[in-house]
């Protein structure tokens, strides 16, 4: 119960799904977490996880600035940032405005460089020399296309070089970046579309049945563990790396 004792954790877009998994392993396991998002539940979130809430807009560098100043002058220091936040796009590339495509940028691509840029700021000025670890999250997608999803999986192909070229950055000043690519997990993002299915179930058991492992993931198990890893000593020789966790969906065809 104890990976993350003595260490300083902010984990953005907290409120809920991916964030909220993650969030809650942290602080099982000993961090001292904070948890940022613009929805109204934050603050709630934060209460039952025991974490401490910030209100954020990612897309905002001073937002940033203001968020991690208050992280380390509360507690001195900063030792895992989790760059959670993001929104879904599904929309083929000839059909897709032009304000559509930089909103999911800003969000999903612009957010993540500002959390690596003031992350590696701190962590350079932890006591006792440069430290950190930071975790991207990027998707399968950001790994190989997707119908209809232009602006998401380039903004998550964005996150998975942005994290290598951070991680080449700072690998001799003991400062970490490694992405997570989730496949299908069961989180608040996928509601719309089950609402929007003439039948939820059978769309479910579809999804399922052409996922190798056969069922879809959950946040804390599956994402909420992988993302403790990376931020523990354990995984302290690993570095510019992309965790796939989608339960075999990349490995084959269906």
């Amino acid at each position: 119960m104890d990976r993350l004792a003595n260490k300083i954790a902010l984990v953005t877009g907290g409120a809920s799904g991916l964030g909220k998994g993650i969030a809650q392993r942290f602080v099982d396991e000993g961090a001292t977490t904070f948890i940022t998002d613009v929805a109204e539940q934050g603050p709630a979130v934060a209460e039952s996880l025991g974490a401490s809430f910030l209100n954020q807009d990612v897309r905002s560098e001073d937002e940033w600035q203001q968020v991690i100043a208050e992280i380390v002058d509360q507690h001195g220091r900063l030792d895992v940032v989790v760059n959670n936040a993001g929104i879904f796009s599904s929309c083929p590339v000839d059909e897709t405005p032009l304000e559509d495509w930089q909103r999911v940028m800003d969000v999903n691509l612009t957010g993540v460089f500002l959390g690596c840029k003031y992350a590696v700021r701190h962590m350079k000025q932890n006591p006792g020399g440069p430290s950190g670890s930071i975790v991207n999250l990027s998707s399968v997608v950001g790994l190989r296309g997707q119908l209809g999803g232009s602006a998401y999986s380039a903004s998550k192909g964005g996150v998975r070089l942005l994290t290598k070229t951070v991680a080449l950055e700072n690998a001799k000043v003991g400062i970490r970046c490694n992405s997570i690519h989730p496949g299908v997990i069961e989180t608040p993002i996928l509601d719309p579309l089950f609402a929007a299915s003439e039948d939820p179930a059978a769309m479910r058991a579809g999804i399922e049945q052409s996922l190798p492992i056969g069922y879809m993931g959950e946040p804390a198990r599956d994402i909420g563990n992988t993302a403790l890893f990376l931020a523990s000593d354990e995984s302290v020789y690993i570095t510019g790396a992309e965790l796939v966790v989608d339960g075999g969906m990349t490995i084959g065809l269906p």
